[in-house]
């Protein structure tokens, strides 16, 4: 049975498929340049000599980069079959979105004192008098009650202010 299936045409044609594909394949660099320079081989060496250029950092080819040679690449080559990854990235752009407007949310508010060059803290009254109820307080005011101004409060601070002053401690 085994004879009838391994005939010599079955191994000549085996063998023509395997190498046509074998010699398909060796050659995937066809479309690339080559380069313009090439290295010569001193003369008083023997042996093959043959230099192919990097092309991955080459601008004038179309798609130079290879596989996982940049950070993009690396990350993001495998999605079109890679689809438990979905969640996890969608997860790190989401942490890296929420992190980012946090970080900046939190910098609007007076309490943070980033610019130290300034003898007087940035909570200071004389410099928020004319503008504490428009800062950065809460996250979520829809009703807009952290946004009003209170007259009593400023009144008090005025005074308050007004007898550092006179003991000298502004």
């Amino acid at each position: 049975m085994l004879s009838k299936l391994i005939t010599k045409e079955s191994i000549l044609k085996n063998y023509l498929q395997y190498y046509i594909k074998r010699c398909a394949s060796a050659n995937l660099q066809a479309g690339r340049s080559k380069a313009a320079k090439q290295l010569v081989m001193p003369a008083s060496e023997q042996g093959f000599f043959n230099y192919e250029r990097y092309i991955s950092r080459d601008k004038n080819c179309p798609n130079p980069q290879v596989q996982g040679d940049t950070p993009y690449r690396l990350m993001f080559r495998r999605l079109g079959h890679a689809y438990e990854i979905y969640p996890l990235l969608f997860l790190c752009s989401a942490w890296f979105v929420c992190f980012i407007v946090i970080t900046w949310w939190s910098f609007q508010k007076m309490e943070v004192w980033v610019d130290r060059s300034q003898k007087t803290a940035p909570w200071s009254w004389d410099k928020i008098r004319n503008n504490y109820w428009k800062s950065k307080k809460i996250f979520f005011d829809p009703e807009g009650i952290m946004e009003k101004r209170l007259e009593i409060m400023e009144v008090l601070q005025d005074e308050m202010l007004e007898a550092a002053k006179k003991k000298g401690l502004k």
